[in-house]
C-alpha cells in the first residue's frame, strides 16, 4: 500500500462519516469521535509506510551494499501517540566484523525490544509526573496494544540519575546578579517494601532564583527559578547534591560580580553541607519554622497572658540580638515544666536550635537584602503533590527518579522530556551500533523520493477538488430537509 492509497481510503471514509453527520446533525459527538479515529489511523499508517520506505532506501543504498549484506526482512510493531503500527526492517550483516544490525533501528535510535516511540514515552512520562501510573498507561493506549502500569513504572525508573548536559540549553553569557537566593526543605515520602508501607524517605528539594517580583496584590513569583531534587541519601550523595548546585551557579552566573548567596532553610543538618560548600553563602533561617519553635515554647507557660508576653520577649531579644536573654527565658519556661519529660526535651531542642542558628536567625530579621521564604508552598507543589499527599508508597528508585523528573519539567518544560528519552535511547543504541552509517541514504535517492512526493501532492490536490465539487449539492439538500423539520 502506498501513502496515496492510504489517503484515498481516509478521504473516502471521512466523506462517508461527514455525509452521515450532515444527514443527522444530532450525531455530532459520534462524528467527532469517528474523525479522531480515522485521523489516528491515517497518522499511524503514514508512520508505518514511511519507516518501511526508509528501510527500503537503506537496502538500496550503495554505501550499504559496500559494507553490509542483507540477511532477512522482519516485521516490528510500535505503540505511538496515535496508535500502534507495524513496519518492516531489514537485518544486515557487517561484512567486516560479522555482526548483525537492524540499521534502520539504529539510525532512528530505537533500542531492541522497545515497544514505544520516543514521543509516546515522553507523553507517558509527562502524564506519570502528574497522575498515577495507571492513568499514564491509559493515556497512550490508543490502539489494540495496551501498556501496563508496570511498564510506566519501569520507564520512570529508567529516567536518568543525573541529567546529561547535552540536552540543557547553555547560556551564551553568564548573568550578572548581586544576590542569588536558595531555599531548601524536604518532603517525607512513604517507603514501600513487599507491598506495604515501611517507614519514610526524605526527598530533598533545593531551588535557586534571582529574586521575587509582584504578580498581583499579595502574590509574588520567583525570578528565573531552577530546581534540584532527589533522595541523595548519605553524606557522600548529599555532598554531590550541593556540588551540583555550585556547578550550576558557576556555569550560569559571574561569581566575581556575585556578592552573596542567601540560603534560606529550617537549619537542618543536611543543609549545613550547603552552607559549607557554596561560595559566598550566608545561611538564613526560615521564619515559618522559627515561629513554630517560639509559639510552642510560649504555650508551655500554661497561661494565655504569659504566652503572649513570652512571644513578645522572644521577638524582642531576636531583634536586639540578645541570645543570652533568649536562653534565660527558655530556662525559666523549663523550670515551669520541671518533671514534664516531653516539654523538657522540646525545650532542650529549642535551645540547641537557637544556639546553632542564631546568626541565621539574625540575618532573617535584620538583613534588608533577604526575602521571605516560600519553602512550604514549593515543597507541596513540587514534591508532596505527587509524592506524599496521597496514601501511596514508593520504592527508593521510583521516588528519586520522580523527584528529578518533576524538577526537570519545571526547569526545561514538558516539550523537553522527549529529548531526555531520545538521549537515553541514543546511548543504548550506541553500545551495539554499526559504524560508518552516516550518509547511508544516497543524495540521488533523496531526490527521487522528493520527486515522488511532489507527484503525490498533485494527485491529492486533484482528488480534493473532485470531492468538493461532487458533495456540495448533496450537503445543501440534506441541510434544507432538516431545517424543514424544525
Amino acid at each position: 500500500m502506498s501513502i496515496i492509497t492510504l489517503i484515498d481510503k481516509y478521504l473516502e471514509d471521512l466523506m462517508e462519516e461527514r455525509n452521515n453527520f450532515i444527514d443527522d446533525l444530532n450525531q455530532f459527538p459520534n462524528f467527532e469521535k469517528q474523525v479522531r479515529r480515522l485521523s489516528n489511523e491515517l497518522a499511524s499508517g503514514i508512520l508505518s509506510l514511511t519507516l518501511s520506505e526508509a528501510d527500503e532506501l537503506i537496502r538500496n543504498s550503495g554505501l550499504r551494499k559496500d559494507g553490509y549484506s542483507i540477511q532477512r526482512k522482519d516485521d516490528r510493531s510500535l505503540i505511538s501517540s496515535v496508535g500502534d503500527f507495524h513496519f518492516q526492517h531489514t537485518l544486515f550483516k557487517d561484512k567486516a566484523t560479522g555482526r548483525y544490525h537492524y540499521l534502520l533501528d539504529e539510525l532512528i535510535s530505537l533500542p531492541d525490544k522497545e515497544r514505544l516511540t520516543s514521543e509516546a514515552e515522553a507523553i507517558m512520562l509527562n502524564e506519570a509526573e502528574v497522575h498515577s501510573y495507571q492513568h499514564a498507561a491509559e493515556a497512550i493506549s490508543v490502539g489494540s496494544q495496551k501498556v501496563s502500569k508496570t511498564t510506566v513504572m519501569n520507564k520512570v525508573h529508567a529516567v536518568e540519575d543525573e541529567f546529561p548536559e547535552p540536552i540543557f540549553e547553555q547560556e551564551t553569557e553568564k548573568k550578572h546578579c548581586r544576590f542569588l537566593y536558595l531555599e531548601a526543605d524536604e518532603d517525607h515520602i512513604h517507603r514501600q517494601q513487599d507491598g506495604k508501607i515501611a517507614g519514610c524517605m526524605v526527598g530533598k528539594l533545593i531551588y535557586l532564583f534571582e529574586g521575587k517580583e509582584d504578580v498581583c496584590k499579595g502574590k509574588r513569583t520567583l525570578v528565573h527559578p531552577f530546581y534540584f531534587a532527589g533522595l541523595y541519601q548519605g553524606s557522600e550523595m548529599n555532598q554531590k547534591l550541593w556540588d551540583k548546585v555550585q556547578q550550576y551557579i558557576d556555569e550560569h552566573y559571574d561569581t566575581d560580580y556575585l556578592e552573596t548567596v542567601y540560603l534560606t532553610s529550617d537549619g537542618g543538618a543536611w543543609i549545613q553541607t550547603g552552607v559549607d560548600t557554596l561560595y559566598k553563602c550566608k545561611p538564613v533561617i526560615d521564619r515559618f519554622h522559627m515561629t513554630k519553635y517560639i509559639n510552642r515554647a510560649s504555650r508551655l507557660t500554661g497561661d494565655k497572658d504569659k504566652e503572649n508576653d513570652c512571644k513578645q520577649r522572644f521577638y524582642k531579644y531576636i531583634y536586639k540580638d540578645k541570645l543570652l536573654a533568649a536562653k534565660k527565658l527558655l530556662g525559666r519556661i523549663r523550670s515551669m515544666n520541671f518533671g514534664n519529660t516531653n516539654a523538657e526535651d522540646f525545650l532542650d531542642q529549642c535551645l540547641s536550635y537557637f544556639e546553632n542558628n542564631w546568626d541565621a536567625i539574625q540575618r532573617a530579621y535584620r538583613d534588608k537584602n533577604t526575602l521571605g521564604s516560600s519553602t512550604e508552598g514549593h515543597v507541596s507543589n513540587v514534591l508532596s503533590d505527587r509524592m506524599s499527599s496521597r496514601p501511596m508508597g514508593w520504592s527508593e528508585t521510583g521516588s528519586d527518579r520522580m523527584c528529578k523528573l518533576r524538577c526537570f519539567i519545571r526547569n526545561h518544560g514538558r516539550d523537553k522530556v522527549v529529548d531526555l528519552v531520545r538521549y537515553r535511547r541514543k546511548l543504548a543504541c550506541q553500545q551495539d551500533a554499526a559504524t560508518g552509517t552516516d550518509g547511508m541514504i544516497d543524495p540521488i535517492q533523496r531526490k527521487q523520493y522528493s520527486k515522488k512526493q511532489r507527484e503525490d501532492y498533485v494527485y491529492i490536490e486533484r482528488m480534493h477538488a473532485t470531492l468538493e465539487s461532487g458533495s456540495t449539492v448533496r450537503k445543501i439538500l440534506a441541510i434544507r430537509e432538516q431545517l424543514g423539520g424544525i
